[in-house]
């Protein structure tokens, strides 16, 4: 029956990575059972989710050529995609010989390699999806960035430091936090509503990639089995975008702050079908508000929300156990550190249950418009979002 033979992107089975049925897969979740190459390819953060979305041809956010994929998080084409890989990788620094205000399209992409560059990050392209260890001629042709042999000395000492280095997590949490993306305003159609809709989806998108690769320096974490990272991450994923959403937020009426040039407000979230899920991180930002939290307390809600799984089974529990111990102890003693009010760091533990009953709406939301409006998604979005359901 050829009906039966056609499957959709969103309905596609894959295998499960550890050749076992889903009742028994270490994924615990119908339909999050990813194949072993997906796993490693997510976790390396060089996933480039297809387009596949119906509709017409997107262009390239750089040179305006047509874009053949999401590549580095951004539509682009090949020549584009190359180009910023082999600036990454070969670590190039290009100079303008004119004023840096060269026009860049597909006729004169190749005019100004600076310039160019500079369209490439301002259209959000990001330096962390490049592999460094992949290139012509074999694997580890280019060193490792400093940043990672920092990491991984971290992660090796992190069971094993005293109380009163706790501190140094938060500081290391703090150096590798992603500076806010910006919104890219989709233009594939004239619907304001859906105009926005599609922005906001794009930029989520690119979002959920910024946070894979910065969850790998989180201390502790890229010492779990691949499986138990990928637990985390699809259980915790949407709590740790959000809480950078409900603090942009604060202290700004009732919008809701997705990206500097993303605002929504009550009116805005009713038109495209978010209101639930606009009173529920409204509540949440008033809480997060009330408590006054610092730059420090806003980047270990976000790791403690990635290591708050409730992922039953895991690979290896007493790992992970010790990662979330990890993160406990660098909070409280921060803030035994800071004198001020008793109990806080039990306080802020008691919102991630409230963190978590927001992120479970905004799954929902998400799902929905894309099941009833046909919005598209991109793949990798569309099988977090489906793990997390």
């Amino acid at each position: 029956n050829k009906q039966q033979q056609k499957k959709t992107p969103e309905t596609e089975t894959v295998q499960c990575p550890v050749g076992l049925s889903n009742p028994t897969c270490r994924l615990s979740r119908p339909g999050a059972c990813l194949s072993s190459s997906q796993v490693n390819s997510i976790l390396r953060g060089d996933f480039l989710a297809p387009l596949g979305a119906p509709g017409p041809k997107r262009l390239c956010l750089v040179c305006g050529d047509f874009a053949s994929g999401y590549h580095y998080g951004v539509a682009s084409c090949e020549a584009c995609k190359a180009f910023f890989k082999r600036t990454i990788q070969g670590n190039i620094e290009y100079s303008c010989p004119v004023m840096n205000e060269c026009e860049i399209t597909k006729r004169r992409r190749k005019a100004c390699q600076a310039c160019r560059f500079q369209k490439c990050l301002q259209a959000g392209m990001m330096r962390e999806g490049v592999r460094m260890d992949r290139v012509r001629g074999g694997r580890q042709k280019y060193k490792r960035r400093v940043l990672d042999a920092c990491v991984c000395s971290v992660v090796k000492t992190l069971l094993f430091i005293p109380p009163l280095l706790g501190n140094k997590v938060i500081s290391h949490l703090l150096l590798t936090e992603p500076s806010p993306l910006a919104a890219n305003q989709d233009e594939s159609t004239n619907d304001g509503s859906l105009k926005t809709l599609l922005t906001l989806c794009d930029l989520l998108n690119r979002e959920l990639l910024l946070l894979i690769g910065w969850a790998k320096h989180i201390p502790g974490f890229s010492g779990l089995s691949l499986v138990d990272q990928m637990s985390l991450l699809q259980s915790g994923w949407m709590e740790a975008l959000l809480v950078g959403v409900a603090w942009r937020s604060q202290r700004t009426g009732d919008e809701l702050v997705f990206a500097g040039n993303l605002r929504l407000d009550e009116a805005q979230c009713r038109a495209v079908g978010l209101a639930d899920l606009y009173v529920a991180l409204r509540h949440l930002t008033c809480k997060y508000q009330s408590m006054n939290l610092s730059q420090e307390e806003v980047v270990t809600l976000k790791a403690m929300a990635l290591a708050n799984s409730d992922a039953d089974p895991v690979d290896c529990a007493d790992s992970v156990q010790r990662f979330q111990d990890g993160l406990h102890e660098a909070l409280q003693e921060y803030e035994a550190t800071q004198r001020g009010e008793q109990h806080r760091a039990g306080r802020l533990l008691m919102s991630l249950p409230l963190l978590r009953q927001t992120a479970d709406r905004a799954v929902a939301a998400f799902l929905r418009l894309h099941r009833q409006r046909r919005i598209p998604l991109h793949k990798l979005l569309l099988e977090m979002l489906d793990a997390k359901a």
